[in-house]
């Protein structure tokens, strides 16, 4: 299980500061498990407590809300990223769903057998999912803060600031045109009106999945 996915944990932000030759040593000091998902399935429901710190290993997942008959997308994970910190550090609730996307396959490192460890990348690794909580923290401000302006073509705006461009401008969605709106909060029609608006008035370039903002 280590050997097979050791390039994601090499390149992963949970592992930074702990020699990668260790990283097998650590997960196996700590009895880390890796748990399978089909696409669809949940990993965790809102309401749930979790002892675990997950981390994808493969495919992606997804945070979700309930929104009317709809769902709000918070978030979403791929290979290397942690999730849920805050649940595992609080022994709270979840508030969120958080589903696989595609099939998936989940890192599970115990929250308790972690700190308990022995081993002296077990600190360095429990640091660091402290810190990502911290930055996931941040993120979750400014995503409220985004749901929170009523303009929707501002709200288009902000969220194309949270992707990086490419070297000639150009951004690449990381979703599907309906995504995209659940993400901002509207239906799939708003957002196509209005990006249809923007581009007439000279705001956007719109070409499919790739906007260039000018």
């Amino acid at each position: 299980m280590v050997s097979r996915f050791e390039p994601v944990t090499r390149r992963s932000r949970v592992f930074a500061g702990v020699d990668p030759e260790q990283h097998g040593e650590l997960l196996t000091s700590v009895q880390a498990a890796s748990q399978g998902y089909r696409q669809g399935e949940s990993i965790i429901r809102i309401g749930e407590t979790v002892a675990f710190f997950p981390v994808v290993l493969a495919g992606s997942v997804q945070a979700t809300v309930p929104r009317g008959s709809n769902t709000q997308i918070v978030e979403r994970f791929g290979p290397g990223d942690s999730f849920a910190e805050a649940v595992v550090v609080s022994g709270s609730a979840s508030p969120v769903e958080i589903a696989a996307l595609t099939d998936a396959r989940i890192l599970l490192i115990h929250k308790q057998r972690l700190v308990a460890s022995p081993h002296p990348g077990a600190a360095v690794v429990h640091a660091n999912l402290v810190q990502e909580m911290s930055r996931k923290l941040v993120h979750l401000s400014v995503r409220l803060n985004l749901l929170a302006e009523p303009r929707l073509r501002s709200r288009i705006l902000m969220s194309l600031e949270d992707i990086t461009p490419d070297e000639t401008g150009s951004i690449a969605l990381p979703y599907s045109r309906q995504d995209w709106a659940d993400y901002l909060g509207v239906n799939s029609k708003a957002l196509l009106r209005e990006l249809r608006r923007m581009q007439d008035e000279g705001v956007i370039t719109l070409d499919r999945k790739t906007v260039r903002v000018l």
